[in-house]
């Protein structure tokens, strides 16, 4: 979506492309909540086994902690369950729809803190 000329929003990738190579958690952490500052939207893509990720939760947490706006978008054909944390925040999840898609990430940028 990231490089699609005719999609209507603007969208700038800060995910982590390569594998951060460490086993120092706190270290992984530093990484990802740099990457998370650099958001104004963080989009929890959910997929049959999102929710029982080691690292979803603290992520969405961060998120949240850091003021961002949250939402979810289901994988197409996937029927797991979502992360606790967007359930209990109310954000909005959309399927694997583009005008569902907009419209989450439209409405968590509206929520943020």
């Amino acid at each position: 979506m990231a490089h699609n000329p005719n999609l209507p929003i603007d969208f700038a990738d800060v995910s982590i492309r390569a594998a951060v190579n460490s086993d120092e958690a706190a270290y992984l952490k530093r990484t990802i909540r740099e990457k998370i500052k650099g958001c104004s939207v963080a989009v929890c893509l959910i997929g049959n086994g999102t929710a029982w990720r080691e690292w979803v939760e603290w992520e969405l947490d961060t998120a949240l902690n850091l003021g961002k706006g949250i939402c979810g978008v289901r994988l197409k054909g996937s029927h797991g369950r979502a992360p606790d944390l967007l359930r209990q925040i109310g954000a909005p999840i959309a399927s694997w729809e583009l005008d569902e898609i907009i419209a989450a990430i439209e409405c968590a940028a509206a929520k943020r803190s």
